[in-house]
């Protein structure tokens, strides 16, 4: 009897592991496998495009596809939203019933937890949902001018160069068109995506100084008062005509209710074993989402874990078949961005660090380029177009 692969949540890191077992499917039929995706909504959204939604260079139709479209691929899709998984039992608990298996791939992404900060809730846009991104979208086709502020509560979060990719955008946008807004970035860095090593951040503080933004580094958000339209930190007290908010990142709800998938240094994560993204005490348990992502040492983003979970197929493969290569996590990671309202491509030498038992990468400019704009929307899309 053929292995069972379950693979839980249908964001990206889902999806690409569930396309690239469905193309080992139609490659190797004589294994017997079954794989089953079990997400809680029927569509897949891709996220990194509610940016453009906010921005209006795209429309809900281009962000998201059914996620049914995964089965022409040969994966079982099952709309039933996660509960629980009890990993000592090889089972996992949902509203409808229950899913048993041989190996099971995690990829549910973060809650957001907006209530863990006064105000934060109830104060200014957002673009990390569909319905947040034509909000935002509303508020900016409204804003008249006056000052602008985009607020990082904490890190790590989801899509770390996000915040500077909306900062320069709509500070060229409304410079080009004679506009005066004020653009201010408050946030836990002192220069602009400084995690990413001093040539990346000399590139994009190049960038701010050119377009005016301000960067504004708190020593910890204590509260937001939506009625005075005002943020407070231990350091500073900022004033704002529309806030644009990143969303604090927490453990999604079943991992969180799972007995051992809470990270006992940082409850706001899941544990991973960083050098294979599998589970500390169950090697049939692979986590590849962003709630995995900052304690295998890597970003909450798109493209780490893209990677990891292509890189978890290659080694269940490899455990189902002696002779399949596992090519590794890579080397080499290209991050590609807007900036301002041309495009921007980093490369990250990844390696894992023995002494620490987590991922390092060291990062630095590749080009800067209109073209690279144009280059990650077609990517974007046709990611899309592949399930439709």
């Amino acid at each position: 009897m053929g292995k069972k692969i379950l693979i839980l949540g249908g964001g990206s890191g889902g999806v690409a592991a569930a396309k690239k077992l469905g193309d080992i499917l139609r490659k190797h039929k004589d294994l017997g496998l079954e794989v089953t995706l079990i997400t809680d909504q029927p569509w897949h959204d891709f996220q990194p495009l509610y940016a453009d939604v906010a921005f209006g260079t795209a429309v809900p139709d281009e962000v998201r596809a059914p996620i049914q479209g995964l089965e022409k691929f040969g994966v079982k899709v099952v709309v039933d939203p996660v509960k629980k998984i009890d990993a000592a039992k090889r089972t996992v608990i949902t509203e409808k019933g229950k899913y048993n298996y041989d190996y099971l791939i995690v990829s549910l992404g973060v809650k957001y937890g907006w209530d863990a900060y006064p105000g934060l809730a109830e104060a200014g846009v957002h673009n990390y949902t569909l319905e947040g991104a034509l909000e935002m979208a509303k508020a900016l086709a409204a804003f008249k001018g006056g000052k602008i502020v985009i607020l990082v509560p904490e890190k790590p979060h989801r899509c770390g160069m996000y915040p500077y990719e909306a900062a320069t955008q709509l500070a060229e946008t409304f410079k080009k068109i004679g506009r005066k807004v004020e653009i201010t970035l408050v946030g836990v860095e002192p220069k602009p995506l400084a995690g990413l090593g001093p040539d990346i951040s000399r590139v994009w503080q190049e960038k701010f100084e050119e377009l005016g933004i301000e960067l504004i580094q708190h020593n910890g958000l204590q509260e937001v008062d939506p009625s005075r339209n005002i943020i407070r930190a231990g350091n500073i007290e900022e004033r704002y005509d529309l806030l644009i908010k990143v969303p604090p990142s927490r453990l999604p709800d079943p991992l969180a209710e799972s007995d051992g998938f809470q990270w006992k240094q940082d409850p706001r994560w899941a544990p991973v074993r960083a050098r294979t993204f599998r589970h500390p005490d169950y090697d049939d348990v692979f986590l590849v989402g962003e709630h995995s992502m900052p304690p295998a040492g890597l970003p909450a983003a798109g493209v780490p874990i893209h990677y990891a979970a292509e890189y978890v197929v290659d080694i269940i493969m490899n455990e189902l078949d002696a002779g399949y290569p596992v090519m590794g996590y890579y080397t080499m990671m290209d991050c590609v961005g807007y900036f301002a309202t041309s495009g921007f491509a980093a490369g990250c030498e990844t390696y894992f660090d023995e002494s620490t038992d987590k991922w390092k990468f060291v990062c630095y400019t590749l080009m800067r380029s209109p073209i690279l704009r144009l280059m990650k929307e077609a990517f974007y899309k046709s990611w899309i177009a592949s399930l439709k």
